[in-house]
């Protein structure tokens, strides 16, 4: 193979590198078919809170038919937001531990807050 026989396939494979990473996404910007951060962030922590839940009724109360699905639908209902939406936008997060490390640290500062009012509240 000659020097320039080689050109046309470094050529190639340069197109085709730009062509994965644009296809890939190429930038790191959310689709517009996921929810908006604060959205996601609100529902990461309602269901943090049914877990939590769900984990007091299996060991402190020692219950088996904890209706855990009734709780997610009741929430997403209530935060007016399909599995499907939650899913999809956590898959998303997912392949970018950065920004989803970032969305855990607002959920665990808001059930700390949380936590320190109601210590509050109940302090004489």
């Amino acid at each position: 193979m000659t020097a320039h026989s080689v050109r046309p396939f470094r050529m190639l494979a340069a197109v085709l590198a730009l062509v994965v990473w644009v296809s890939c996404g190429g930038t790191d910007e959310p689709p517009p078919d996921i929810l908006p951060r604060d959205r996601f962030t609100e529902v990461l922590l309602q269901a943090q809170l049914i877990e939590a839940r769900m984990n007091h009724e299996l060991v402190i109360e020692q219950r088996t038919d904890s209706p855990i699905e009734a709780y997610y639908e009741a929430m997403f209902k209530e935060q007016d937001v399909t599995r499907e939406q939650f899913e999809r936008t956590f898959r998303w997060y997912s392949e970018h531990p950065e920004r989803l490390k970032a969305v855990y640290e607002d959920v665990l500062t808001e059930l700390s807050r949380r936590k320190e009012e109601v210590i509050h509240q109940d302090a004489p």
